[in-house]
């Protein structure tokens, strides 16, 4: 049972959120910054993110500062660059800053310990690892989104979150659509383009290449959609067998590899339809106010998809076994090698028509 406490005094306090590690983690925590905002407008406010997560954050207008948490190479998609730092080093840091209140938005014992050791008197967090270094406890729940979750954790402290507040925001600048409008002018022209993000660092969420192409063969052939690929360097033959095996050869546009991590969002803001695997990208893109499918597999939707009333999860939902979170229990992935890409496009034709 979550535990209710009365809201902190709102004048002058220093607040930490710490939620570190992964894009689609970070950008899902901005209706938590925003009503946490509105809860202290007048509070010092840090949020201890990932070295390359964390720039998803960058122009949002809820917080003061952010600190970069970068003390392993173990997570190839956000880690930092030269020698790592030691979670001592972060201890005296952080206890300097003489923190009031800190938010753990994170459920390992370590984020737990780490937010004791600041020295706050209150640090609320979910009833998980750590929980008896916390003075607040709030119940993770597994049947709603992670959105919501995280706001749980906000109204446990007596801060109302309204329905209206939930929505997910997103910042580029105009130098950034510019450098990606530079790199392909078509972009700036009329044309309609869908994202399409086939990569993922897991392989278990995989859609098969020749399903993605006979699916983005009808986005272009049926809706005029244009498909932009994004995703890391590694990602760049995959995207190039996929533009072979859907016929677009000069057509498509291949960014994998090309755009920073800012410069991926410019890119996604300026797309008339997202369809992803589930990855941070589809986050992104519904931050970005584009209308979103996932392809949803082995994790579960409930808590994944992604987020607002115009997107879409689409997923098996025959199955018994999923979503199994990564505890198979098949040989052949059944939840993605047997979906059907028109299923997929169904979806696609209902955001895209809603959104038109």
């Amino acid at each position: 049972m979550t535990e209710k406490i009365t809201a902190p005094k709102p004048a002058g306090k220093q607040i930490l959120v710490i939620r570190y590690r992964f894009i689609g983690d970070t950008i899902l925590t901005v209706p938590f910054l925003r009503n946490l905002r509105k809860a202290y407008p007048q509070a010092h406010i840090d949020v201890l993110t990932g070295p390359r997560s964390g720039e998803v954050l960058d122009g949002c207008p809820y917080i003061d500062e952010q600190i970069v948490y970068d003390t392993t190479r173990f997570h190839k998609y956000d880690s930092g660059e030269g020698k790592a730092r030691t979670f001592a080093s972060y201890i005296w840091q952080l206890r300097k800053r003489k923190y009031d209140l800190v938010f753990v938005l994170k459920r390992s014992f370590s984020s737990a310990l780490l937010a004791f050791l600041t020295g706050a008197k209150r640090r609320v967090g979910y009833a998980t690892a750590g929980r008896l270094l916390l003075t607040d406890k709030v119940e993770w729940r597994q049947d709603i989104h992670e959105v919501d979750s995280l706001l749980s954790v906000l109204e446990a402290v007596s801060i109302n979150v309204p329905a209206s507040e939930r929505q997910l925001e997103s910042w580029v600048s105009e130098a950034e659509l510019q450098k990606v409008r530079s790199l392909t002018p078509a972009l700036s022209s009329n044309h309609k383009y869908v994202l399409i993000h086939a990569a993922a660092a897991h392989p278990d969420k995989l859609y098969p290449l020749d399903s993605w192409s006979k699916l983005i063969h009808r986005l272009y052939n049926e809706l005029g959609l244009i498909p932009v690929f994004s995703g890391d360097k590694q990602d760049t033959a995959i995207y190039e067998e996929l533009t072979a095996l859907s016929g677009l050869g000069g057509i498509a546009l291949n960014f994998a590899g090309r755009l920073s991590l800012r410069e991926s969002m410019a890119l996604y803001s300026l797309m008339s339809l997202a369809v992803c695997v589930d990855s941070g990208p589809a986050h992104l893109c519904a931050a970005a106010q584009v209308p979103t499918i996932a392809i949803f597999g082995p994790t579960d939707p409930v808590r994944w998809r992604p987020y607002g009333p115009n997107n879409q999860a689409v997923f098996d939902d025959t199955l018994p076994c999923r979503p199994c979170n990564y505890h198979k229990v098949c040989d052949n992935r059944e939840c993605l090698t047997e979906l059907s890409p028109d299923l997929i496009f169904e979806k696609c034709l209902i955001v895209y028509q809603i959104a038109s």
